[in-house]
């Protein structure tokens, strides 16, 4: 066994791997949805999204169990994958802390599709209905069908790479 190789059953290198996670780069956006019991809004930063299927077309995301948004979400059945642009990375603070928790649907942006909020704007919200759910660690891998999507056509999304955020944009011909 070579020295960085752990043995079965010890602790994963959870802060290594985050340092190499850092410089893979991927869209971040806003996972939002409701709480069936009172209707209010709930919502995370997100950027462990990825699409799943054409056939049928679906999305999936990794949220933690210990999250404030996860229990209303799983008991909602829905979410909404928002993906923003650059020039609405200020509505990605409140939802990228506890802190700013009373401030997140604050922008006068958000509206309802059905129950479940979105963001006005955005370069594409897919509204995704819970059809698998895969508990692994810390995390439930949430695999959403798509029951309905908006797109702006836009092609400047906001991302997530060395631990910053930037734009994720088409290289243009010079």
């Amino acid at each position: 066994m070579a020295a960085d190789d752990q043995p079965p059953g010890k602790p994963a290198h959870d802060a290594q791997l985050k340092q190499v996670l850092r410089h893979l780069p991927a869209p971040v956006g806003i996972v939002s949805s409701y709480d069936p019991d009172s209707g209010d809004p709930v919502g995370l930063a997100m950027s462990a999204l990825m699409p799943v299927s054409l056939e049928p077309c679906s999305m999936a995301i990794a949220i933690n169990r210990s999250g404030s948004a996860h229990d209303a979400m799983i008991r909602a059945g829905r979410f909404c994958i928002n993906l923003l642009d650059s020039t609405q990375h200020a509505h990605l603070t409140p939802f990228a802390s506890f802190a700013g928790r009373s401030d997140r649907f604050t922008h006068s942006d958000w509206r309802q599709h059905g129950p479940v909020w979105f963001l006005e704007g955005a370069p594409a919200n897919i509204f995704c209905e819970i059809r698998q759910r895969l508990s692994y660690g810390t995390h439930d891998l949430l695999i959403g069908e798509i029951y309905h999507l908006r797109s702006t056509g836009g092609d400047d999304i906001l991302g997530w790479a060395n631990g910053a955020l930037g734009r994720l944009s088409p290289l243009r011909d010079t």
